[in-house]
């Protein structure tokens, strides 16, 4: 029976939970790839009581990556500094790679895949985006035979967690962030989950693999949910919308749109019914329809699963292109700007109570440039919270109104997106 010998970098909590995957499950592992997976080195800042002392450790992980011995590398360092370096390393060494690293796939992505095809290498990144959830096997083999003409994901537990709350319990964001960081959902500094980056990442991976081309981390409108308030929470369920973190990809001709927001989307919507921690990726397909993917997306275990995964298919022998076809047939995104997305939009306006009559407020406000579907308001003692349902605009029409408003009747304003999904 063949054996693959496995440098490990990285001890933190995915690491770990790889090295615990491969000592409980060794059996069930070998049964199913023919395959013995040995760990014969490891690389951290440390060493960790958990390692068996008779594997080799290594401070530098680069010195990993040039042991002869090691025949796969596993890269759960994160960063995109060392760990380029490291992935770089082990595949000009020959080195079969495996990496849960969003960063640096989403940032790099174009310029690896040259290297692997280059020196005939192997990376997998399945842990990178969602977790266990299989959605890089999906976009790669599953849906191959289907041209993805939108997706739209939950990418972020920390977020989607915190939304949940707020929206169950009225607690506002700061309360619901400091429950989070008790909890272990959030970092101690979360500002890479908060303000949509981590999302972003995955988004660009997703969208390079669904449109051939070459990730445009660079190019896209991000926002979190650190500017969401309870008000707006409550509006949008008072008009019949939950409020979700959503990285989105379309098909929109020779062009796609690739954004990450926080938007309303309808309460009987699948996607906006998982909540708490969980991630879900619902994607459209040509052929297919409509597929959704749901479950855990962080977790020593969750994530180390998606890599020993990963590992079955280096010892099984399948292998594909980086993002599904060779680096050099890779498009550049022409991805929208977000002042040209057209969609329907959440309206917050908070109106001077002593200025204007509830009764009349959308019409004395947006004349005839605004049609007004639904609304709902919060009566906050001199002033009057607003939220209105508004009919689809240009995004740049709609600014444009915003900015124009009487400001002697309108105190503040700002906008949602609304997804109009239908699954």
């Amino acid at each position: 029976m063949k054996k693959l010998k496995i440098g490990l970098a990285g001890l933190g909590t995915v690491g770990r939970g790889v090295y615990e995957i491969l000592k409980k499950d060794a059996k069930i592992l070998e049964l199913k790839s023919q395959t013995i997976f040995e760990i014969v080195a490891v690389s951290a800042r440390s060493n960790k009581d958990f390692v068996d002392s008779k594997i080799k450790f290594y401070s530098n992980a680069i010195d990993l990556a040039n042991d002869s011995e090691v025949d796969v590398v596993i890269e759960v360092i994160g960063g995109t500094t060392l760990a380029k370096e490291l992935v770089e390393t082990a595949i000009k060494n020959g080195k079969k790679v495996i990496t849960a690293n969003k960063a640096l796939i989403a940032e790099f992505g174009s310029e690896i895949s040259a290297l692997v095809e280059k020196y005939n290498g192997h990376i997998g990144f399945e842990a990178s985006t969602a977790g266990a959830n299989p959605v890089i096997k999906n976009f790669k083999e599953s849906f191959v035979s289907n041209e993805i003409t939108e997706f739209y994901a939950i990418l972020n537990g920390t977020c989607n967690f915190i939304l949940t709350k707020m929206g169950n319990e009225g607690s506002n964001y700061l309360e619901t962030l400091a429950q989070a960081q008790k909890l272990g959902y959030a970092e101690a500094d979360p500002t890479l989950d908060i303000k949509g980056i981590d999302t972003a990442h995955k988004l660009a991976i997703l969208s390079a693999i669904s449109s051939s081309s070459k990730p445009a981390f660079k190019k896209l409108h991000i926002e979190g949910v650190d500017e969401i308030s309870i008000e707006d929470v409550k509006l949008a369920d008072e008009l019949g919308y939950k409020i979700k973190l959503l990285g989105i990809y379309k098909k929109l001709g020779d062009s796609c749109q690739q954004t990450i927001y926080p938007a309303l989307l309808k309460k009987c919507d699948k996607i906006a019914q998982v909540d708490g921690p969980f991630n879900a990726v619902l994607v459209n397909t040509s052929n297919a329809s409509w597929n959704l993917s749901i479950g855990r997306g962080a977790g020593g275990l969750t994530t180390g699963s998606a890599i020993v995964a990963d590992l079955i298919d280096i010892a099984c022998g399948r292998s594909s292109f980086l993002f599904g076809v060779e680096n050099s047939k890779l498009s550049e995104a022409n991805v929208i700007n977000i002042s040209q997305r057209v969609g329907k939009y959440f309206l917050k306006l908070i109106i001077d109570k002593n200025s204007a009559q509830k009764t009349n407020i959308a019409e004395v406000i947006f004349g005839n440039k605004i049609l007004v579907e639904q609304a709902a308001f919060i009566d906050a003692n001199e002033e009057i919270i607003c939220g209105f349902l508004i009919n689809s605009q240009v995004e740049k029409d709609l600014t444009e109104i915003l900015k124009n408003l009487d400001s002697g009747l309108v105190k503040s304003s700002k906008f949602l997106r609304v997804e109009e999904i239908g699954f």
